[in-house]
């Protein structure tokens, strides 16, 4: 019984732990941002020497209270993201921009719509 109790507190704490490096790691605030410009375009080299198109958008994000940070999102696309284009940014404290996905407006929180605007 000793053993049971011991195995599963050892597996609540390698769970806690990982759940807490995940979110560490890979975790962030939802931010909302509106594609206004085309974005600081430079074409670079792979380490296999093909060349790539990027696009670095520097530009105010605002969160479901209206909090303004200021994001950098870096795509490596061949041409730029759609103008007056709603982002739902995840944004992590140590690492920037996660991912981004293309919103409707209406999904946009009021609070951060009217920051926007």
């Amino acid at each position: 019984m000793k053993k049971l109790i011991g195995l599963i507190a050892l597996l609540a704490v390698f769970l806690g732990g990982s759940l807490f490096a995940y979110d560490y790691f890979y975790g962030g605030e939802t931010y909302y941002t509106e594609i206004t410009t085309n974005g600081e375009k430079h074409t670079e080299l792979s380490d296999n020497g093909e060349s790539y198109t990027a696009y670095t958008y520097k530009q105010n994000a605002y969160n479901k209270n209206g909090e303004k940070k200021r994001v950098t999102l870096n795509e490596m696309r061949e041409r730029p993201l759609k103008l007056n284009a709603y982002l739902k940014l995840k944004v992590n404290p140590r690492k920037g921009v996660m991912s981004w996905e293309e919103v409707k407006e209406t999904d946009v929180p009021k609070e951060a719509l009217e920051k926007m605007e």
